[in-house]
C-alpha cells in the first residue's frame, strides 16, 4: 500500500558549508524523504520563490531556515520580510551568531512570526524546533525563541 503521506519540502538560505551540513543532517534525521533546496543568498532564494508565485504555488515549502548574513546585498532579514508579504503561512527560520536584540535594535516589538535560532546551536534544540515546525497539523506561524 502506497503511502498519501505528501513530502515534507525545506529551503534553507545559508552560504556557509558547515552550517549548511549540519542543517542537512538534522532535517534529514527527522524526516529522510524530506526534500531539501538550497541557496546561498537572499536574491536567488527570491527569484526561486517568485518563479513558485508565477507557476500558482501558494506554498512552495513547509519550512524555511535562512541566516541573516548571506552571500550578495541583501540579508535573511530581507528575505523573511519578502516572505512575510508572499508566504505568511510558511515558517521561517531565521538563524545568526548575533544576538536577536543587537540585531533587532528597535523599540517596536518585534512581529511576532520571527523565529529565531541564535547560533551556535544545538542538534537537539534545533532538531525540536525544526521537528515542531514541520509536524505541525496548521503550521501556523508563532513566535519562538530559543
Amino acid at each position: 500500500m502506497e503511502s498519501t503521506k505528501k513530502r515534507k519540502s525545506v529551503y534553507v538560505i545559508e552560504d556557509d558549508i558547515e552550517m549548511s551540513t549540519i542543517i542537512d543532517r538534522v532535517l534529514k534525521s527527522i524526516d529522510p524523504s524530506i526534500i531539501l533546496d538550497w541557496s546561498t543568498s537572499a536574491e536567488e532564494a527570491i527569484l526561486k520563490i517568485q518563479s513558485a508565485l508565477k507557476k500558482g504555488v501558494k506554498k512552495p515549502y513547509d519550512l524555511i531556515i535562512t541566516d541573516v548574513l548571506l552571500d550578495g546585498s541583501r540579508s535573511g532579514i530581507d528575505f523573511w520580510q519578502f516572505c512575510q508579504n508572499e508566504f505568511s503561512k510558511i515558517p521561517i527560520v531565521v538563524t545568526s551568531a548575533c544576538s536577536k536584540d543587537s540585531l533587532f535594535k528597535t523599540s517596536t516589538p518585534l512581529p511576532k512570526s520571527l523565529i529565531f535560532l541564535q547560533k551556535p546551536f544545538s542538534i537537539s534544540e534545533s532538531k525540536k524546533l525544526f521537528k515542531k515546525l514541520l509536524l505541525e497539523k496548521s503550521n501556523t506561524t508563532q513566535s519562538q525563541n530559543l
